[in-house]
């Protein structure tokens, strides 16, 4: 992925985790590309070398940062991003530990930051790892990564709100075909996504998901890893979350949001305001019929 014109590459190793290195293995340690213009952009990035990732790491169940992760930034003008579809802020290949990043389109759903944003893609890199490379479906990598990225929780619903309520999806397959439609579809499926893993979490205990990642890394399809590591059939955890959890998700965060609050406050004016014209227009048409009773016309005067 290396473009011509590149500045040399800047290097950093996360050496102000030393507590939390001894803890968890090896820190991360990164190389970051970028043309002239991006400096800046670059600066910020290798700041992302003191951020905590153990909840990737926790949640992936993988002990260290093994290799060095490289991180490419690429300008709205390259042809990278001309081949990629403009909704995507940034994308990770967990064979080559290599993450892209387009400074120009952050912030964006769900990666409210740049910072956030690699955060997010390192942990797709973990989930790769902790996997051995074997299939894993798009909604439980997203989804993992964005709860891993501590980007989504009830407390963003309001936010996001206009781009969560929307169509009814039934399972996961119905998010992974959100994430290949983009645009609010796909904010739609990162939210859902996460809130499913977050499900998993909560009833399943906090190391479920690198559970079940331990088992693909064994050789297990991912149904057969999902049902070994929470003791039930995903199909039955799809309708137990689309049918009664999801709605935690969508209407009350956005019914509760300020989005909704405006709404209902605009709402409220027009049908104040409609209402008044009604009642005015009610009132002059009462005075007229009462001043055509008290003054009548006067009689046509009679013809000789």
């Amino acid at each position: 992925m290396r473009s011509r014109g590149l500045i040399p590459s800047l290097a950093v190793a996360g050496c102000g985790l030393a507590l939390w290195v001894a803890a968890v293995g090896p820190p991360p340690r990164f190389e970051v590309e970028a043309p002239p213009g991006l400096e800046a952009e670059a600066r910020r990035v290798l700041s992302v070398a003191s951020t905590d990732h153990s909840a990737a790491l926790r949640m992936t169940g993988v002990d260290g940062f093994a290799r060095v992760i490289r991180i490419v930034l690429a300008p709205e003008d390259s042809p990278l991003a001309r081949r990629t579809p403009p909704w995507v802020s940034g994308f990770a290949d967990g064979q080559a530990w290599t993450i892209v990043v387009f400074p120009a389109r952050v912030p964006s759903y769900p990666d409210r930051t740049l910072e956030a944003l690699v955060r997010h893609e390192v942990a797709h890199i973990l989930v790769d790892a902790a996997a051995g490379g074997r299939a894993v479906p798009r909604w439980f990598h997203e989804g993992v990564a964005t709860v891993a990225a501590r980007e989504w929780g009830l407390e963003d619903g309001a936010r996001y709100a206009m781009a969560v309520v929307g169509r009814r999806e039934r399972t996961t397959e119905d998010l992974d075909e959100g994430f290949a439609a983009g645009g609010r579809r796909a904010a739609r499926a990162y939210a859902l996504s996460a809130a499913f893993v977050r499900m998993l979490e909560s009833d399943h205990g906090p190391d479920v998901t690198a559970r079940l990642l331990e088992r693909v890394r064994q050789g297990a399809a991912f149904r057969v890893a999902f049902r070994e590591a929470t003791g039930e059939p995903l199909a039955r955890a799809e309708r137990r979350f689309f049918r009664d959890r999801a709605f935690w998700h969508t209407w009350v965060p956005f019914l509760t949001s300020s989005v909704a609050l405006w709404m209902g406050i605009t709402v409220l004016a027009l049908w104040a305001f409609a209402r008044r014209r009604e009642r005015s227009a009610e009132m002059h048409a009462r005075w007229e019929t009462e001043d055509t009773l008290h003054h009548p016309d006067p009689p046509d005067e009679a013809v000789n």
